[in-house]
């Protein structure tokens, strides 16, 4: 039986030749450069809102890293000059991903910038503040994780509070230890209260905040990256690598784990200060930032 005519016809009949559209065909190319061209665009707006180069500051030695899972990403980091002599630190994540993840990390740099300009509240006065506002933009269910901190250079105390984000790890003399402040989430419970804890800082201590795509980071067998991993990149470094270069190893060591090949799952991002020989800065006269 000759089946190749009716076969011919089945394959037409549920798989017809693409008829030619060329409006629709010119309106799709035109669509799809112009989401490409807003992509970019974004990706550049947030690449400015979060600072690229440090200058060298007397006294601290500080790095930060973002890497994005898609074009755009959630986590976010941020350094500012807190009146004479403090500098504030926050790093943050956003819950989700993409384009509405970077539309919120924004807002939540923009009010953090707002609730710094005075440098008068303390980490957990500034994270109960960011809490209540965003929690008041009722942003459908989306919350922001975030370390906030101020170092006073001139006695070398950094304070640190925490909203949700992992526990920051302190090494200092070749032993890691975790910095133990936790909180709730910002956005989610009105009116919440923060915790904080004061450490006083020593030539060569190293603080590392680090979001949960650092520790989450996950290898074919699914097995996560963890803390103890991380504190091993720490530990195996010679004691006077740069912060930058801290920053390297840690993103190394999570690409090498992840696979190169396979596309993360989360955004990372990081903020490593290490405290150097001179003790004496000014924040507030020091332009920190290209």
């Amino acid at each position: 039986m000759n089946l190749s005519g009716k076969t011919v016809r089945f394959r037409e009949a549920f798989n017809p030749p693409t008829p030619e559209y060329p409006d629709l065909q010119v309106d799709y190319r035109e669509n799809e450069l112009r989401l490409t061209s807003d992509l970019t665009m974004a990706r550049e707006v947030q690449q400015q809102l979060l600072h690229r180069e440090i200058r060298d500051v007397p006294g601290i030695d500080l790095a930060t890293a973002c890497v994005p899972a898609r074009e755009l990403g959630g986590d976010f980091y941020d350094l500012l000059p807190y009146g004479s002599g403090c500098l504030a630190l926050a790093l943050g994540d956003v819950s989700g991903k993409g384009t509405a993840a970077a539309l919120l990390s924004a807002l939540a740099i923009g009010i953090l910038r707002a609730q710094t300009v005075d440098h008068a509240a303390s980490p957990p006065e500034v994270l109960a503040a960011l809490n209540n506002y965003i929690h008041g933009a009722r942003l459908d269910a989306r919350f922001v994780v975030m370390h906030f901190g101020v170092l006073d250079q001139r006695t070398r105390r950094l304070t640190l509070a925490n909203a949700g984000n992992p526990y920051p790890l302190m090494l200092r003399k070749a032993r890691v230890d975790e910095i133990t402040v936790s909180g709730i989430p910002l956005g989610l419970i009105e009116g919440t209260q923060y915790d904080s804890v004061s450490l006083d800082l020593q030539r060569g201590d190293v603080i590392v905040l680090a979001s949960d795509g650092i520790l989450e980071c996950r290898n074919e067998e699914q097995e996560a990256f963890g803390r103890r991993r991380l504190a091993k990149v720490l530990t195996s470094l010679p004691q006077e690598t740069l912060a930058e270069n801290i920053c390297s190893a840690i993103l190394g060591a999570t690409k090498e784990f992840s696979g190169h090949a396979s596309a993360p799952d989360d955004d990372r991002a990081l903020l490593v200060l290490r405290v150097s020989d001179d003790p004496r800065a000014d924040f507030s006269t020091l332009p920190l930032f290209y």
